[in-house]
């Protein structure tokens, strides 16, 4: 009897299936857990913001980092993300890369690819411009800083000093919802005032995100504030 040697057609078919197979039931499974790691990276990296925060109020008399060196509210445009603009003005969370507070600036930018503003090169003092717009040379981040404000009308930040944060009842950093950004499966991680992280999957969130996907303007501080209250799982009182 002659000896067969190797597979016949069918069999490689067959071999080929399989493994089509395998790969359609693995990949969903390696890409879910890809996106809990990226989620686990940006958790660790607010809780180390976290930490630094409460270290700048240590070294400034109680007081959080400022929205801006000259611009005391937010305008349109919601600028709760930027770091430091093309003028060389500090903003935000930019203030503890300029207190020499936060020296790794990977800390500042979220590892999901769902997001906005992240860099190739972070060991300049003045990362790779984020904007596109020659005139506007600005660097962001890819986490939104402190953006409860007293009213609608009155865009002064409610919290400014360490003193004033209300536990888990302040929203202190969060993923950004600006621009579409919806980073983790549907979800944003949140650092609140008494520095604890925590997931928020909300489908109304979802829902004014993908409204407003091309940008919260100053018309639409209303459904901003929204979302931030939705984004704390409660309503947020201002004055």
């Amino acid at each position: 009897m002659q000896r067969r040697l190797g597979f016949t057609l069918i069999e490689l078919l067959v071999v080929i299936a399989v493994i089509a197979v395998l790969m359609g039931i693995l990949m969903p499974a390696l890409h879910m857990a890809r996106m809990q790691a990226q989620r686990v990276v940006c958790a660790t990296r607010l809780k180390d913001m976290g930490h630094s925060l409460y270290m700048y109020a240590q070294e400034f008399d109680g007081r959080l980092p400022p929205m801006n060196e000259v611009r005391p509210q937010q305008t349109a445009g919601h600028y709760t993300r930027w770091f430091r603009s093309g003028d060389n003005t500090w903003w935000n969370l930019g203030f503890m890369w300029k207190a020499g507070i936060i020296t790794d600036g990977k800390i500042f930018y979220c590892p999901s690819t769902q997001v906005r503003f992240k860099y190739e090169d972070y060991s300049d003092p003045v990362f790779p411009a984020s904007s596109t717009v020659d005139a506007n040379p600005g660097t962001r981040v890819s986490f939104m800083y402190n953006p409860v404000c007293v009213s609608v009308t009155n865009r002064s930040r409610q919290f400014s000093r360490l003193s004033q944060l209300k536990g888990s009842r302040t929203l202190l950093i969060a993923d950004s919802f600006l621009d579409g950004n919806v980073p983790h499966r549907k979800g944003w991680n949140v650092l609140a005032g008494d520095f604890s992280i925590s997931q928020v999957m909300n489908s109304e969130v979802a829902n004014l995100v993908e409204t407003y996907r091309s940008g919260l303007m100053e018309a639409d501080y209303v459904h901003f504030d929204r979302i931030v209250q939705l984004l704390l799982g409660q309503t947020v009182h201002t004055q």
